[in-house]
């Protein structure tokens, strides 16, 4: 078979071991020079039993802006997340401590870590989405003692996994910028804050493979990082979305087909075929994959050929919106 113009943007996902003293198993650790020069780096994973990570021992440092996000294992409530994680942030070595699905959001330059899984009743997941193609860390000493009080200044930093834009005053007549990215998704969230697609009216133009249920949070609830993120559980076949064959973005984006098999992270569970460039080539894959979308580079159709277990999907797009404009066949 002859080899696909764009066969080279669609990278199997392995686990490797991570930067020295950051997480205590293997992982999906991948930087720019393993994603086409992608301007940020990102690490995917399980946590099965109460340990401790990023890092395992004292604090870190970034000179880029960082997210830190545990999510549950349950594709059928993405709300559950079956633990209780601590974290330390800032100077001040603030505790905060949660167990429902978060983000814990990490400016540049904050102290942070280590983050402690205290108790777990089933597998998480857990991915890491750096805001630089390669990963810096300047490691602090512990200090001694946490705050007695453990402190509320950096609650803000610690966020549901929710779609926030819900949340919002509703948009006025001709104003879009409350809604999402215009793709239908808008039309599907519930008052819990979770996006259901597979419910979804027809006027969402949003297809019978799309997510059972899927969070998204853009850079306005991410205190105005330039990025958001998805992140869903998918069940079904099918054509993804009916609103057009392929679509683009001004900025960079990756798309992040995972398994949820905590004993086995190189299965998928499921077969899709992805569509790129301007002549739609498609591309199918079954193995855990990132696919890599330049700016302004046509994407889409994506079908879900097969499944045979529940999967997820993650989009990591570099910039604090999600503008998608339609390409016409």
């Amino acid at each position: 078979m002859a080899k696909k113009e764009y066969e080279y943007l669609f990278k199997t996902l392995v686990l490797k071991n991570g930067p020295e003293g950051l997480y205590p198993e293997p992982c999906v650790w991948m930087e720019g020079k393993d994603l086409e020069g992608f301007n940020g780096h990102f690490s995917y994973g399980f946590i099965k039993k109460p340990c401790s990570l990023h890092p395992v021992k004292e604090a870190l440092v970034h000179p880029y802006n960082e997210l830190l996000v545990f999510a549950g294992t349950d594709n059928t409530n993405i709300l559950n997340l079956g633990a209780e994680i601590a974290v330390e942030l800032g100077e001040e070595r603030e505790l905060h401590t949660f167990t429902d699905p978060s983000v814990i959001i990490v400016p540049k330059g904050m102290p942070h870590g280590p983050v402690t899984i205290k108790n777990i009743s089933r597998p998480i997941v857990h991915f890491t989405i750096g805001l630089s193609p390669t990963y810096k860390a300047t490691p602090l000493p512990a200090d001694s003692q946490i705050s007695a009080d453990k402190g509320a200044k950096y609650t803000h930093l610690v966020k549901k996994l929710l779609t926030y834009f819900m949340m919002q005053p509703p948009p006025t007549v001709g104003q879009t910028e409350n809604i999402g990215s215009g793709m239908g998704y808008e039309k599907v969230i519930f008052k819990d804050g979770v996006m259901r697609p597979a419910l979804a009216p027809k006027e969402a133009l949003l297809g019978p493979g799309n997510a059972d249920e899927l969070v998204w949070l853009y850079g306005k609830d991410l205190e105005g990082f330039d990025v958001n993120f998805t992140w869903g559980f998918y069940t079904k076949c099918g054509k993804w979305h009916r609103g057009g064959e392929a679509h683009t973005h001004p900025e960079e984006e990756i798309l992040c087909f995972v398994g949820l098999d905590p004993d086995d992270p190189n299965y998928l569970g499921a077969e899709l075929e992805l569509g790129m460039g301007k002549d739609y080539e498609r591309n199918i894959f079954n193995k855990p994959t990132v696919a890599i979308c330049p700016k302004g580079f046509p994407h889409l159709p994506l079908i879900t050929r097969w499944v045979d277990k529940p999967y997820a999907f993650f989009v990591i797009c570099l910039n604090g919106e999600h503008e998608s404009p339609w390409v016409e066949a």
